[in-house]
């Protein structure tokens, strides 16, 4: 998800395989402020233990649409797409009469952060065309100054993929030293928790608790001129279920729809 149209109105907008995994995931109190047996703290907590309706807006903000974009062209900017239900975040692809519509939140300006690790515990119902996706991108919205995909889905696949963008990778084109993408099988139709552990020397990714990528911080004479880690400055969260333009969306398998039970980062 990163092309030139999406980068130039992200930063224009920028500016307003075990069960169901319950199991040794446990539900954080947003209250907690230290995780037991770790010297982590927590910073962000969302279960969507909520009054069914909008998303906490102390946290969450609509994803805006991005007009002939691939990736945000089908974004609602509507909570008919976005919202909590039975305690869970409700993030909906569908087709509402002639028109498509697509529902994603983020925490721009909200909760923008620094290292940590992020947790999102999520279910999927899969349709082609789909592109659900949970990842973190530079408070500037633009890719190149530093995107992690945690999670990425497409179409009825069952599979995941993480993925690393910056200068380094996307301009110079050094997708393979080190090794930046990389593509995991997940539950089908069952609750994964997909995790980022993010720190100044690495981006360590995982899926129900078992390490799948380490993207490592080159430390590079030539940083300057290289920016292969931008991952030093504010990032935020970003939750959607888009549709692809550039891909043919089968109408019968909608609504597609992605079930986010909780997010947690610890630091």
């Amino acid at each position: 998800m990163n092309t030139n149209v999406r980068i130039a109105l992200l930063f224009l907008l920028s500016g307003f395989f075990n069960n169901d995994c319950r199991d040794g995931f446990e539900r954080i109190d947003e209250s907690t402020e230290v995780i037991p047996g770790t010297d982590r703290v927590v910073a962000f907590f969302d279960d969507f233990d909520q009054a069914d309706g909008i998303p906490d807006k102390t946290k969450w903000i609509l994803c805006p649409r991005m007009e002939g974009d691939p990736w945000g062209n089908f974004f609602s900017m509507s909570y008919d797409q976005a919202y909590v239900k039975d305690g869970m975040l409700i993030l909906k692809a569908e087709k509402v009469g002639d028109v498509y519509k697509a529902g994603g939140v983020w925490s721009q300006h909200l909760f923008n952060f620094t290292y940590g690790k992020v947790e999102v515990r999520a279910k999927l119902k899969t349709a082609q065309g789909g592109l659900p996706a949970i990842w973190l991108l530079a408070s500037s919205g633009i890719p190149i100054d530093g995107e992690i995909d945690m999670m990425e889905q497409y179409n009825n696949d069952a599979t995941i993929h993480h993925t690393v963008h910056s200068y380094y990778t996307n301009k110079l084109g050094y997708k393979t030293d080190p090794v930046r993408h990389f593509i995991v099988p997940y539950n089908v139709g069952k609750f994964n928790v997909y995790a980022v552990d993010w720190a100044p020397d690495k981006i360590a990714f995982s899926v129900n608790g078992r390490a799948t990528l380490t993207y490592p911080n080159l430390y590079m004479e030539k940083e300057v001129v290289m920016r292969q880690w931008p991952f030093k400055r504010p990032f935020f969260i970003i939750l959607n279920y888009a549709l692809s333009m550039n891909a043919s969306i089968n109408d019968s398998q909608l609504p597609a729809i992605m079930e986010v039970d909780w997010v947690k980062v610890s630091k």
